[in-house]
């Protein structure tokens, strides 16, 4: 088993000296929830629906927790069989029900069991009636059925290859919006969506695009059967590789312009999309179609700086932003939402034919500007006049609105020669940033460049905004944000858990840790405080700071040996003093999508993880699991030492009995300035070294200590091992009682069957008895017959000659012959009464 055991502590650098002070944490990847998708991932509000959840370590997931009250989920529960007590719950199957009031909207649900809770995917509610794909559908032919219109399909492509056809009957003249949602809903499916006619003709083709999923914009030029295919763009696929596709008439969104507003302002936008409500059309294509436009006010609130209301997925290189979300109602339903950010200075408009030096824009700082990469190879140029060492910011967002982009930035000096001619001189060509501060579980880099400028001397600048993508495409959607701007130093917070997919999950008496990434901007440089409220009852967490020239560091959760089974949502604030007025920041949270490899926490050539903004950070304390071995300072817990010197920080390992294994370590929180190599941690105790190097900011850092532990014991899940156990016990009983009850079943068997055959040979006898009896009867009454008749010719005869000795003789003989016969024939009757009896008796 591998396993993560971190040290961490507060550290302080003053201009003569460093301070240090140490905490206590630990965290592992040991088992901990993990959630790859649910299926299907939405349903219709007032529906009750059977869902499917798919991930890892799900031992004992026995509840979903959804976002909404009125969405709630149980068990799905299997016949009982003769081997349980009642019905059992089906493993990672869940019946949902959706209340009526419930509106519709993307939802979270997570998973939660032995293991913790697992981090969250969406669950969309809608108000269209619903279509589970019907497997097989990998072919025109087998085709799943759509009924009326509108719909929505939720499908799996539940294998490599897999592809979904489903069939519909579309009229001449009409319109429909094809929406595929994956991206939206956490699917690592790319999903293409292919229109086809009843010819077999593609009429039309969509795939993702940046953060938006794929559109497919059509009328109908025939009536009759239509073929929609549904695939991954790489033909990936497994089992939660989920998506959703809405067929209808509902409004679908593009972009909307300006991309950005003050903070209180109302100001009037313009929506491009389709379908939209009392639209327009516009001059602007896309995919092939005009699109439409509408004017609408949105509303930004005066207390947005620092916060970002948006349900919709957004991506780690966007937690930086302040921003609101914008939809458009319909009566078919509404739109998905449009992005709109805050913006650090008043709106200017992109003016065309800007596209030259000698046209360039002019501006007057502090000002953004609202513009469009498009015409394809479209090049903006603006300009401004500065004095010597005046100092801008120059910044552009357009990757961060979820625009497919990667644009640059080149800065010049104008220069005059005596003829009066103008040249460029380039001072600066700035693409994205390097720095992947939030490790591989939460890549914050984006495509835009930021710049410091500070001007040489006196005179005119112009710079240039270009994008890669646009000089490939003509899109106007590529929207972008210019802001050119004094300092105003701020900051904003990010948090993500380490290690893991899931909520932070506390064994007892163990620390956790969750990773911190400060996004400094305008040149902010000061210290950062941080600390951390709502969490469950018997973890703490210990203030720390974030040092000069720090933009990340590892935040530890410390759990009691006493602490209860609970469930916490943890909010970690930063504080800093800006311009001599205290700025509290929340942090925003982030969470990987993926799976989370075992890789060592510095490792720059681990490839990045898909991963998103999400709501909230759930910390749940095992109600059976402790911690097996822990990593500790020993005191003294702060230290302080000038630039240049050399720390030594002592640390004792305390280790569960048989909880062996290799300890190495990693340090963290530290300024790029110092490079602290993995060091081998050996025995229980020892000391760790640090040395600050002369050129390192004063100032006060909370480094920390994680190391990788090999080959620690563990054993998974012994209470399933004992239920297991148990229940083996019980089927042994059952199966020995059903064994003994077949034996018994078996001798009653063998002994009815022997008795059957004695019966039998009975009755055999007393029917061949009964038989004897019934002929002698029979006989006795032909022969009683006979003797009467010889009485009675024997007195006819007596009576012609009375005389007649010999006459008289044979009277006698015959009368004795007949009271004979009548003898026999009443033994005859008797015998035949005895074997009838005796054969009754004998099939009895």
């Amino acid at each position: 088993m591998l396993a993560w055991c971190p040290l961490v502590w507060p550290l302080v650098i003053c201009s003569i000296g460093v301070c240090l002070t140490c905490d206590r944490p630990a965290w592992a990847q040991l088992p901990a929830a993990r959630l790859d998708g649910v299926f299907p991932a939405g349903g219709k509000a007032g529906d009750t629906l059977d869902v499917t959840i798919f991930g890892g370590d799900l031992d004992d997931v026995d509840r979903l927790i959804f976002s909404h009250q009125g969405i709630s989920a149980k068990p799905k529960l299997a016949e009982a069989t003769p081997f349980d007590d009642g019905p059992q719950p089906i493993e990672n199957q869940f019946v949902v029900s959706i209340a009526n009031n419930v509106p519709p909207g993307s939802y979270e649900v997570r998973c939660q069991g032995k293991y913790g809770m697992s981090g969250p995917r969406k669950f969309i509610v809608d108000t269209q009636q619903e279509l589970v794909e019907v497997e097989p559908n990998a072919s025109a032919e087998t085709a799943t059925e759509i009924g009326d219109l509108p719909v929505v399909i939720n499908g799996q492509l539940n294998g490599t290859a897999d592809l979904d056809f489903y069939k519909f009957q579309g009229s001449a003249g009409q319109r429909l919006i094809l929406t595929g949602h994956a991206y939206s809903i956490d699917s690592p499916v790319s999903l293409v969506l292919t229109l086809i006619d009843s010819q077999g003709r593609v009429l039309a083709e969509s795939q993702r695009t940046g953060n938006r999923d794929a559109v497919v914009d059509i009328t109908l030029p025939s009536s009759g059967t239509y073929l929609l295919r549904a695939h991954d763009l790489l033909y990936a696929g497994a089992a939660h590789f989920v998506y959703r596709i809405a067929i209808g008439n509902q409004p679908s969104i593009d972009f909307v312009f300006p991309p950005a507003g003050l903070p209180g302002s109302n100001d009037e936008y313009t929506v491009y999309g389709r379908n939209l409500p009392g639209g327009q059309l516009s001059n602007l294509t896309l995919g092939g179609r005009k699109l439409e436009q509408i004017k609408s006010r949105i509303s930004i609130p005066a207390d947005i700086t620092g916060n970002l209301r948006v349900t919709d997925p957004l991506e780690p290189y966007q937690a930086s932003l302040d921003a609101v979300e914008y939809r458009v109602a319909s009566p078919s339903g509404r739109s998905n939402a449009a992005l709109i950010t805050v913006a650090q200075a008043p709106v200017v408009f992109e003016q065309s034919g800007n596209d030259t030096p000698q046209t360039a824009q002019k501006l007057t700082p502090p000002c953004e500007v609202a513009g469009q990469f498009f015409p394809q190879r479209d090049v903006d140029w603006y300009t401004l006049d500065a004095k010597a060492d005046e100092e801008f910011w120059i910044e552009v967002f357009s990757h961060r609105l979820g625009v497919p982009t990667d644009s640059s930035l080149i800065v010049f000096a104008v220069e005059t020669s005596e003829s009066g001619e103008e040249s460029l001189k380039q001072i600066a060509w700035v693409n994205s940033t390097a720095a992947r501060n939030g490790g591989f579980e939460f890549d914050e880099r984006s495509n835009d460049p930021v710049y410091r400028f500070q001007a040489p001397a006196d005179g005119t600048y112009r710079f240039l905004v270009r994008d890669g993508r646009s000089s490939v495409v003509s899109d106007p959607s590529l929207v972008y944000r210019l802001s050119v701007r004094p300092a105003k130093p701020d900051f904003r917070l990010a948090i993500t858990p380490i290690d893991s997919s899931g909520a932070v999950f506390m064994r007892k008496g163990g620390r956790e840790a969750v990773k911190v990434v400060v996004f400094r901007q305008d040149g902010f440089n000061g210290e950062v405080k941080l600390s951390a409220s709502g969490l469950p009852p018997g973890v703490s967490a210990s203030d720390m700071i974030i040092g000069p020239d720090s933009h990340h560091a590892v935040f530890t959760l410390s759990a009691a040996k006493d602490a209860a089974a609970g469930t916490g949502e943890v909010k970690i604030t930063g504080t800093a003093t800006i311009d001599g007025q205290q700025i509290a920041r929340t942090a925003r949270i982030g969470q990987p999508l993926a799976i989370v490899p075992f890789a060592q926490p510095n490792n720059p050539g681990q490839g990045s993880l898909s991963a998103r903004l999400v709501d909230r950070l759930p910390v749940v304390v095992s109600e059976s699991e402790a911690e097996r071995i822990t990593l500790t300072p020993v005191e003294p817990i702060a230290f302080e030492t000038s630039r240049g010197g050399i720390v030594k920080v002592k640390y004792q390992v305390t280790r569960d009995t048989g909880a062996g294994g290799t300890i190495a370590g990693f340090a963290f929180g530290l300024p790029a300035v110092m490079n602290v190599p993995q060091f081998n941690i050996g025995g229980d105790t020892g000391e760790i070294e640090f040395r600050f190097p002369a050129n390192m900011t004063p100032g006060t850092y909370s480094p920390n200590i994680a190391a990788t532990v090999q080959g620690m014991n563990y054993t998974r899940n012994p209470e399933a091992a004992e239920q297991a156990k148990t229940r083996q016990t019980r089927i042994a009983a059952i199966l020995m009682d059903a064994q003994k009850s077949a034996q018994e079943s078996q001798a009653a068997a063998t002994k009815a069957t022997a008795d059957l055959t004695q019966a039998n040979t009975r009755v055999s006898q007393a029917t061949t008895a009964k038989n004897a009896a019934t002929q002698a009867l029979t006989a006795a009454t032909t022969a009683q017959k006979s003797t009467e008749q010889a009485v009675a010719t024997a007195k006819a005869k007596l009576a012609t000659t009375p005389d007649d000795a010999t006459a008289t003789t044979a009277l006698t003989v015959a009368e004795k012959n007949a009271g004979d016969a009548v003898n026999q024939l009443k033994l005859a009757a008797e015998a035949e009464k005895m074997a009838v009896a005796a054969l009754e008796k004998a099939m009895q």
